[in-house]
């Protein structure tokens, strides 16, 4: 089953974009809903072609199985981030984020994800739908939070 949200964030693409790569924005948009044990060990910044997992931990007490992103594309001319990630009941997650300019001080951020977890396909899409929803809501928070020169790339 695959997953489309769409929303227009009020900052430009550049600056979503650049905190897109962030590690620490992956760990801010999640929390609460998802958290992941061992995201010390993450990068700075994600590197196409890396793959990092972390055990995950629901609603910040439930130990759930390990997870494994791999970053297949992270490509700063197209604004276009994409994982191939799963682990446990859901052996596909495949994620794709993009930025899309839309004016000079917003964009269109799209989360695009294709699930794949055999008879539980339906009950995780539902999860998907609330998390994606969660999470660009706190996206509009770390928007508000991040001032756009304060971003080193």
């Amino acid at each position: 089953m695959r997953l489309r949200l769409t929303t227009t964030f009020p900052a430009p693409a550049d600056h979503v974009w650049a905190l897109v790569k962030k590690s620490s924005t992956l760990l801010f948009v999640s929390r609460g809903l998802l958290s992941f044990i061992g995201a010390e060990h993450f990068p700075q910044q994600w590197r196409e072609g890396d793959t990092e997992s972390a055990r995950l931990l629901f609603f910040g007490c439930i130990p759930a199985w390990q997870h494994s992103l791999t970053f297949e594309r992270i490509d700063d001319d197209t604004r276009i981030l994409s994982t191939s990630e799963g682990g446990g009941l859901i052996p596909v997650w495949d994620h794709v984020i993009r930025a899309t300019p839309d004016g000079n001080q917003a964009c269109t951020y799209l989360d695009e994800v294709e699930i794949k977890a055999g008879a539980l396909t339906f009950v995780v899409w539902l999860y998907a739908q609330i998390f994606y929803r969660y999470r660009q809501l706190r996206w509009r928070i770390l928007l508000r939070k991040v001032p756009q020169d304060a971003i080193s790339n």
